[in-house]
C-alpha cells in the first residue's frame, strides 16, 4: 500500500530570489537600475541580511514599484536549492518591504543591503493552507 503523509522537516532559508515585471517603463525604475534586464528586475537576497548577492559594489537605488501579482519568489537553502515559491501572486510583504501585497519598496545602499529590510522577516506566506 502507496501513501502520501505530510513531514514537517525544519530548513535552512538562506536566499530569497526575486523576479518582478517593470510595468511603467522608467516611472518604476530607470532602464539602468541594476539588475534591470528590459521589462524585468531580478534579484537574490539573503534573507538574514538584506544583502543583493549580485548587487553592483558602490551603486545605490531606490526603487517603488507596483507589482500586484505578477512577481515571482523562489525561496533556496544554502545550495540554492528550490524550497519554496510563489509565482503570479502577491508579494509577500511579510518577507519583502513594501504594502498590501501590491508593492515592493527597497532602499539599497552602497554594498547592496536593503537598509529597510524587515527586522523579523517572515516566509509564512510561502507555507499557506489552502
Amino acid at each position: 500500500m502507496k501513501a502520501t503523509v505530510m513531514v514537517q522537516k525544519e530548513i535552512d532559508i538562506k536566499y530569497l530570489y526575486i523576479s518582478v515585471p517593470v510595468r511603467y517603463d522608467d516611472e518604476d525604475i530607470p532602464y539602468d537600475f541594476p539588475l534591470r534586464n528590459g521589462d524585468n528586475w531580478s534579484a537574490t537576497v539573503e534573507v538574514d541580511t538584506g544583502k543583493i548577492t549580485e548587487w553592483p559594489k558602490g551603486k545605490t537605488g531606490s526603487m517603488f514599484m507596483k507589482v500586484v501579482d505578477g512577481g515571482t519568489y523562489i525561496l533556496r537553502d544554502e545550495s540554492k536549492n528550490e524550497v519554496a515559491r510563489i509565482d503570479e501572486d502577491y508579494v509577500p510583504n511579510s518577507l519583502i518591504p513594501g504594502e498590501y501585497g501590491d508593492y515592493i519598496h527597497l532602499e539599497i545602499d552602497e554594498n547592496g543591503v536593503i537598509t529597510n529590510w524587515l527586522k523579523n522577516p517572515s516566509v509564512d506566506d510561502f507555507f499557506t493552507e489552502d
